[in-house]
């Protein structure tokens, strides 16, 4: 059976251990240490999530890391282009396109990605 304690929770506890520790209802020798490691584990999780947090928000979004990449058509229709991208499938842009040409991603705009054909 598993067991799941919120980080808030943790810190609460520890907070209400050092407190009750103060006022005398838990001996010192156990309530010190208690709380004050409770609280130390929240202040742990609470930084790695904010750093994590901080670290997601600086990627760049999957659609602008395909600029610049090559890949191949697969197939076309009406100047769209289905062309398989560092082994995900991508609808892309590319006048004169057909199945079989390697294309280059050359920009990501609104209205979807555009391409040209490399050579």
């Amino acid at each position: 059976m598993d067991v799941v304690i919120s980080a808030s929770t943790l810190g609460l506890l520890g907070g209400l251990v050092v407190l009750l520790t103060f006022l005398g209802r838990i001996p010192p020798w156990l309530g010190y240490p208690l709380g004050g490691g409770l609280l130390s584990f929240y202040v742990l999780i609470l930084v790695v999530g904010l750093k994590a947090s901080r670290d997601f928000k600086k990627r760049p979004p999957p659609s602008a890391s395909i600029v610049g990449k090559r890949g191949v058509v697969v197939e076309v229709e009406d100047g769209w282009a289905l062309a398989k991208i560092e082994g995900a499938y991508w609808r892309v842009y590319c006048s004169g396109c057909a199945p079989g040409d390697v294309v280059e991603v050359v920009r990501v705009g609104d209205v979807g990605v555009e391409a040209r054909r490399v050579g």
